[in-house]
């Protein structure tokens, strides 16, 4: 039985994830282009979420990824349809937070970054998810 390298190194697709999952990663790819093209507009970026109360949530908790996180974010193009690993641990670490189970979320990142930053990180996406799941 041979070992597909493919099929290991392989991540999921945006396109068959849960709605929520794919606004999320839509979002930070969003973002990152429409900021870096100098046209970031908050009401376009409540669209994307799908309320204008997730918005501050969100940028508080891409911020808090920012500081935190040893190396900048990798994120895929809208146009690549798999997930980086940055996007599936930022998937993973919001649906820690919303099942309340710490944790898991202290386990994905306990080796990539101290105590007082996974803090911050776990406030952060708890109260964004809050606010973005209430809009969904």
């Amino acid at each position: 039985m041979a070992l597909d390298l493919a099929h290991l190194v392989s991540t999921p697709d945006i396109r068959c994830l849960p709605r929520h999952q794919a606004v999320l990663v839509g979002a930070f790819r969003y973002m990152h282009l429409a900021q870096a093209a100098r046209r970031y507009s908050r009401q376009e970026f409540a669209l994307v979420l799908g309320s204008p109360k997730a918005v501050a949530p969100f940028h508080v908790f891409a911020s808090a990824i920012g500081r935190a996180w040893p190396e900048p974010i990798q994120l895929n193009p809208p146009c690549q349809p798999r997930l980086s690993y940055d996007e599936m641990l930022i998937l993973d670490l919001a649906a820690a937070a919303v099942n309340g189970d710490r944790k898991a979320f202290d386990w994905f990142v306990a080796e990539m970054l101290p105590a007082p930053a996974r803090y911050l990180l776990w406030e952060a996406v708890r109260r964004f998810m809050g606010r973005f799941l209430a809009a969904a």
